[in-house]
C-alpha cells in the first residue's frame, strides 16, 4: 500500500517529468532557430564555416540543455572548433576574429546550459 504522502510525493514527481518533457519539446525547437540564427552571425566567410558552425553549436545546445551533459565540455569544444575555423578560415589565427566568434557562442551556450535549470524551477512553481 501507498501512503497518502508517498502518494503525493509521486504525484509531484509525475507533475514535474511531464514538465521537462515540455520543456524538451520546447527546446528542441528553440535550439535549431537560435542554432542556425548565431551561425549566420557567427561564421566565418565560407560555406564549410557556416555549415559546421550550425552542425556544432546545435549539437552543443542539445547536450547541454536537452541531456544536461557538462557545460565545460561543451566549452572547450567550441574553442577548439572556434580556433580551427579561424586558422582554415583566414589562413592564419586571427585574435579578433576568434574573439567575436567565440564570444558569441560562449554566451548562447551558458544560456542554454544554466538557463535550463532556472526553466524547469520557474515551470515547477508556476
Amino acid at each position: 500500500m501507498v501512503s497518502p504522502d508517498q502518494k503525493e510525493m509521486l504525484d509531484v514527481l509525475e507533475q514535474q517529468r511531464l514538465n521537462q518533457l515540455q520543456v524538451d519539446r520546447v527546446l528542441k525547437i528553440v535550439i535549431q532557430v537560435t542554432a542556425f540564427l548565431l551561425t549566420v552571425i557567427c561564421a566565418n566567410m565560407n560555406i564549410w564555416s557556416t555549415i559546421f558552425t550550425f552542425i556544432v553549436l546545435w549539437v552543443a545546445f542539445y547536450a547541454v540543455s536537452i541531456k544536461r551533459w557538462p557545460l565545460w565540455h561543451w566549452v572547450i569544444a567550441i574553442a577548439v572548433y572556434c580556433i580551427i575555423d579561424n586558422v582554415l578560415s583566414h589562413g592564419g589565427f586571427q585574435q579578433r576574429q576568434f574573439g567575436l566568434q567565440f564570444g558569441a557562442m560562449f554566451i548562447f551556450l551558458g544560456i542554454f546550459g544554466v538557463g535550463r535549470r532556472y526553466f524547469d524551477r520557474w515551470l515547477m512553481k508556476k
